[in-house]
Order: structure tokens, then C-alpha cells, then sequence
């Protein structure tokens, strides 16, 4: 790997997978000292991946990172021919009894971020300008790795919340002038996200949305939606920055022709992720994160140790072509064995082994509600533990369960969370029998 130490973490990850398997990932980590990097590469590598989407637009220019000192001025960015505004409209409320006209301020922060991601995908895979904000959407924040979502003053629902109000009360205005003939030139302003939306506060404190998007910003939508991978979103959820610079990367890598790719400054980079110039902080703050946006994207050609940024002609996030069953790295060799999530085997010296074993598996993370594997473990949750809940029969299990953190084949786990949802159920129906 002599020529990779200055390639971002991720990228040396798979190229250690490449040469060596897990073993050598581990043993790369190791030696770099980033434990939280190789354990977001080994997840997304290891899951397939769910698409989801975002707004062109919005992946070249980003949100603010931390609430502004006034909140209820608008937001300005800018990026060659894209222009975005993001204007805190007064609403309608009611204080006390009386309507009042407030403005609720500007999105910030990751909740917008995740909670736009989740919007744009429910109308581009649904194809529909009606999104539901309820029941679904908490199911989707425990897929994305938000275990316990919770519903008092500072918990994770309200917070979420608060910050879809934001950016539901806000207009917003794109324009995306082209300069050639081949640019499509088009000007699209005063676009709000949504004309209608209605809500409601549900006894146990979660909110409902029912939201319309606006017809002018869905048709641009549907033309103008960048794919991305929802594993890779659950990684990142938490830093606003690696949010941004995946989705920046997700949407500028794969448009460039040039085989000498594109440079540009420090400042221009500064500028699409929402800060107003460029310093030592900001260059030090984004190398430091583009090491764990690396391990969910480690397709991503860029190189960011110089007085310029690089960008280089990159695959998209969801390509196909693979190491492990979705990622490509760019330029590597074709493997002669696959990796351990698509070959029944075992692990030796690093290799995969051919055997009649069969593989082993963590128990299922996050909601059992989505994704193929988790549908058996679903069944035996409605067939065996009726009428309780399935993802909380699954929480209990996953928090009293003393080999919870072993891999076992997916026939023992079937076997050992049916017997776990059996008693479940049998003591939450007759708690005063044991």
C-alpha cells in the first residue's frame, strides 16, 4: 500500500479488503488508530445499500452548521451557477389563545439535514408530492441508528420537531442559470418545499406532518435528485459537516469529466458548506471529518492535503460494481474471493475460506420493520410475541440478551429470539405468574 498512506482512511480500508480481507482492515486500523472510521466501513460494506435522495441544489450548498446569532435573517449561499435563499417566513400561531405572527428562524444543525434527506426520498421513490410524517418517519429515525426516540422537551422527536418546522415555514428560493446551449439554462425562483402542510401532537408527544410539496419544486426535484446511501446517512447523522461534504461529494464526483479533475480553493469549499471564508480551523475540521466520510464513501477521489482541494472523477455512492456487494474502488483490480458478506465461509489469515459452514451474523440493528433479513425475524415476532410490539420485543432482547454481541448463523438467532419473543410475551401477559 506504499503511495495510499495520504489517501483518505476509507480508501485504504478498501484497498485493504482488497489484499487482505477483514483481518487486514483491523490491522490497518490498528496501526491508525480509528476504530469509529473501520467500524462505519466494515457496516456500510457489509449492508446493501438504501437508496435515498437529495435535491441537487442541496448537496452543492449547505445549510447552516449551528444556529446563527439571528436566526430569523435569511440564508444566503452560492455556487457558480446554482443561488440559494432560505427565507424564515412569519407563521401563524396560537400564544395564549391569540393568533400571533412569528418567525420560527433558519434550519441548522443535523436534524434538518436528515430529516430533507428523509422528505426528497419519500417523494422521489413514491413518486408523490404527499409525505407522511408520523409513525413512519420515528420508524425511520430508529433505522437510521436513533435507538431510543424520545418525546420530552429535549428529546430527539421534538428536536426533530422543531427543526421541520423550520424548514417547512421557510421559502425558498433556487435559481440554476446555465451559460451554453448544453447547460439546459433555467431560472427556478420562489420555490417553496411545501405549499400545504397540517400537523398535530399525538397523546405520547410525537408529531404528525402531512406535507404537499409545492408542484414547481417537486417537478425540479424528480429532475434534479441526487442519489445517496441511506447506510451511509445512518453513519454520519450526528456531524453536520460529514453530512455535507457526502452529499456535496455524492454530487459533484460523479458530473466530473476531466481526467485531471477539478481543482478548487479552500474558500470555494468553505462557501458549500456553509462558512464564510476559509481559515486553518475550517481545513484542519474537514480533513478530520473527510476521514469518516471516507469510510462510508471510500470511492471518493479527493485529495485535501495541499493549498487546493482536487476533486477527481469518482463513482457515485450507490454504484454497483463491488467490493463487498456495493462498493467499487476506483482503479483496483477485480478480487478472486469475495468478501465475508457474500461468501459462506470462513475468516483465515485475513482470506475468505470456502466451506460448508454456515456464515455467521450480528443480530439485526435498528427496526425490524424494513429490509429482507429482518422480515423473518418480524414473522416470528408477530406469529410468536402478538400482541406486543416487535421492535420493542427486540430492544429487550438486544439489552438482556448476555451473547448479543456474538455472530451466530442466522438459523440460531431465528432459534434464539423465537424462545426470547415466546417468554416475552408469555411474562407480559401473566406478569404475576413467574
Amino acid at each position: 500500500m506504499n503511495g495510499d498512506s495520504n489517501k483518505p482512511i476509507g480508501h485504504q480500508y478498501a484497498l485493504a479488503m482488497l489484499d487482505g480481507g477483514e483481518e487486514q482492515v483491523r490491522s490497518l486500523a490498528r496501526h491508525a488508530g480509528s476504530q469509529i472510521t473501520m467500524d462505519a466501513f466494515l457496516r456500510v460494506q457489509d449492508e446493501e445499500p438504501v437508496p435515498a435522495f437529495l435535491h441537487s441544489a442541496l448537496c452543492a450548498m449547505s445549510l447552516p452548521t449551528k444556529r446563527p446569532k439571528d436566526d430569523t435573517q435569511p440564508i444566503l449561499r452560492e455556487d457558480g451557477k446554482y443561488a440559494l435563499a432560505i427565507n424564515p417566513r412569519p407563521v401563524l400561531q396560537t400564544v395564549d389563545g391569540k393568533p400571533v405572527l412569528r418567525s420560527l428562524g433558519v434550519p441548522y444543525g443535523a436534524y434538518p439535514r436528515v430529516a430533507l434527506i428523509y422528505l426528497l426520498s419519500q417523494a422521489v421513490t413514491k413518486r408523490s408530492r404527499d409525505v407522511y410524517l408520523g409513525r413512519n418517519f420515528t420508524e425511520w429515525m430508529r433505522r437510521l441508528g436513533y435507538q431510543t426516540v424520545s418525546y420530552g422537551p429535549r428529546g430527539t422527536a421534538n428536536r426533530m420537531r422543531e427543526q421541520v418546522d423550520r424548514l417547512l415555514a421557510c421559502e425558498w428560493q433556487i435559481r440554476w442559470d446555465g451559460t451554453e446551449a448544453d447547460d439546459n439554462a433555467f431560472a427556478v425562483r420562489d420555490v417553496k418545499i411545501s405549499n400545504e402542510y397540517a400537523g398535530s401532537l399525538e397523546k405520547n408527544g410525537a408529531f404528525a406532518r402531512e406535507i404537499r410539496m409545492s408542484e414547481v419544486f417537486y417537478s425540479h426535484l424528480i429532475e434534479h435528485a441526487v442519489p445517496l446511501n441511506e447506510v451511509a446517512i445512518r453513519e454520519l447523522k450526528g456531524t453536520p459537516t460529514a453530512l455535507d461534504l457526502y452529499t456535496y461529494l455524492a454530487y459533484r464526483l460523479p458530473r466530473i469529466n476531466s481526467g485531471k479533475g477539478q481543482t478548487i480553493s479552500w474558500d470555494q469549499l468553505a462557501r458549500h458548506l456553509g462558512n464564510e471564508a476559509d481559515s486553518k480551523r475550517f481545513r484542519q475540521t474537514v480533513r478530520e471529518t473527510m476521514q469518516l466520510v471516507s469510510a462510508v464513501y471510500p470511492n471518493a477521489n479527493v485529495d485535501l492535503s495541499g493549498r487546493k482541494v482536487v476533486l477527481n472523477p469518482s463513482p457515485a455512492p450507490l454504484e454497483r460494481k463491488l467490493v463487498g456487494p456495493h462498493l467499487r474502488l476506483l482503479g483496483a483490480p477485480v478480487s478472486e474471493t469475495a468478501p465475508r458478506s457474500s461468501v459462506a465461509g470462513k475468516t483465515v489469515g485475513g482470506k475468505v475460506e470456502a466451506s460448508g459452514a454456515e456464515p455467521t451474523c450480528a443480530f439485526p440493528s435498528g427496526s425490524l420493520n424494513f429490509g429482507n433479513r429482518e422480515a423473518a425475524f418480524r414473522k416470528v415476532g408477530v406469529d410468536k410475541g402478538h400482541p406486543w410490539s416487535v421492535d420493542q420485543m427486540a430492544d429487550a432482547f438486544r439489552a438482556g440478551f448476555p451473547g448479543i454481541t456474538r455472530e451466530r448463523s442466522e438459523a440460531e438467532w431465528l432459534r434464539v429470539w423465537e424462545a426470547f419473543v415466546v417468554s416475552y410475551a408469555k411474562r407480559r401477559s401473566n406478569p404475576d405468574g413467574e
